[in-house]
């Protein structure tokens, strides 16, 4: 999903300005509006992305290759929260949920437990791993 940044141009430096401004100043609406301080703002679009990946994908393999007998499994479904998940990855609870709601990790309805959201290591390794392929030219 494209994400939106804010740039501001300054319109002093635009050829255009001292017609700008004229053309302000014979409107009624901007009379008595300060017109030398105005600011022309537009969005850019970029495609959000995980600046630190591969230090994600580290964490979690190595949390997993070192303590994957405390991950606390039910009929095989891992029972991961999100503060036990950000936990593996090395980042805080709030960057996870930011890449949740971006879509970098998908949360699991427990099949066993209802309303409750679990992770599965290899699902999310897998989605970061997918992300790092799709976003290698940013990563270089």
């Amino acid at each position: 999903m494209p994400r939106r940044k804010q740039t501001t141009i300054n319109l002093k430096e635009l050829e255009c300005y001292p017609t700008l401004l004229e053309e302000l100043r014979n409107n009624h609406a901007y009379s008595g509006k300060d017109l030398t301080t105005l600011k022309l703002t537009v969005l850019d679009s970029y495609e959000a992305t995980i600046k630190e990946v591969d230090k994600a994908i580290k964490h979690l393999q190595y949390y997993v290759a070192a303590k994957k007998n405390t991950i606390e499994t039910f009929e095989d479904e891992q029972l991961i929260s999100r503060v036990q998940l950000a936990k593996m990855l090395g980042i805080s609870r709030q960057t996870l949920t930011s890449w949740i709601n971006k879509g970098f990790v998908t949360p699991l309805k427990s099949k066993y437990l209802p309303n409750v959201e679990t992770f599965n290591t290899d699902a999310v390794l897998k989605e970061l791993q997918n992300h790092k392929s799709e976003h290698a030219e940013e990563h270089i």
